[in-house]
């Protein structure tokens, strides 16, 4: 099996400015990045503009591939009931859009949008709202030649596949696929061998980490509960030829990664850190 190896850039986000994180993950060998949206670490509406043309003309260089850009689903909510909110989410993603444009990101990673846990609006509402939002944003992507990915998120009002691959296939617009995110659907109670084959015609990337069922988590590969050789086994199943992304949240953020990226090494997928530099 060989997939190439993405990192997110979450583990250092109260500690390194974007261009910081960059220039570190690259003097480490990991040169293709997945980049976390939060304010400071990269926000786009306030990012210099020396720091965004500085990362673009590194990517059109190929010192680095920024591959992914994960807005998540924090500071916005395209499902939400308040028009205004939709507005500024959908604000906040035509800034997100611009950004992946100049960075040659392939994909924007999204939630489908937050209900709230007692009495949340009905789900035809939720629905209804994030078809809205995008229908706005779908022909901004379109014409930025990038694609927006759905992604499993617990706390979202989709939480797992069926709910996305149902979604994805009613609006059937080439630049809306899906990311799926493998403890994710286990906290969220989905077997992701289920997940991965339901959303095999729309995958564009998969996403590592570890968590157990009590707190949801995002762990180095190895602390957690996640059948990590079945998911591989079905990604090769269904013929999944995408990347492998490892979304690692820990405050060793070096070491995390570096242990994650052996632990996958070990389970057959071939030459794992040495895919992570650009050829």
């Amino acid at each position: 099996m060989s997939y190439p190896l993405i990192i997110n850039t979450f583990p250092y986000i109260w500690k390194y400015r974007i261009d910081e994180c960059v220039s570190h993950l690259a003097g480490r060998g990991y040169r293709r990045i997945e980049v976390m949206l939060t304010e400071p670490h990269c926000w786009p509406p306030s990012i210099d503009a020396s720091i965004r043309r500085d990362i673009g003309q590194r990517v059109r260089a190929k010192e680095i591939d920024i591959f992914s850009i994960n807005l998540g689903g924090f500071d916005n909510n395209f499902a939400s009931p308040a028009k205004e909110m939709r507005n500024y989410a959908a604000a906040i993603m035509a800034s997100v859009i611009d950004l992946a444009a100049e960075w040659g990101a392939r994909g924007i990673i999204m939630s489908p949008g937050l209900g709230r846990p007692l009495l949340p609006p009905p789900a035809a509402m939720l629905e209804g709202n994030l078809r809205a939002s995008l229908d706005h944003l779908l022909p901004l992507a379109d014409r930025a030649g990038v694609e927006l990915w759905l992604e499993n998120i617990p706390y979202s009002f989709l939480p797992k596949a069926e709910g996305l691959a149902a979604l994805i296939e009613s609006i059937g617009h080439r630049r809306l696929g899906a990311c799926y995110d493998v403890p994710n659907a286990v906290f969220a109670r989905e077997n992701p061998d289920d997940g991965l084959r339901r959303l095999h015609d729309h995958l564009r990337l998969v996403h590592f980490s570890d968590t157990g069922l009590d707190v949801w988590r995002h762990d180095r590969i190895g602390k957690g509960i996640v059948n990590f050789a079945g998911a591989l086994a079905v990604m090769k199943e269904i013929a999944y030829a995408g990347p492998l992304a490892l979304e690692i949240i820990d405050p060793d953020g070096d070491a995390a990664i570096d242990d994650s990226v052996a632990a996958v090494s070990a389970l057959g997928v071939e030459s794992a850190r040495a895919l992570i530099e650009m050829h």
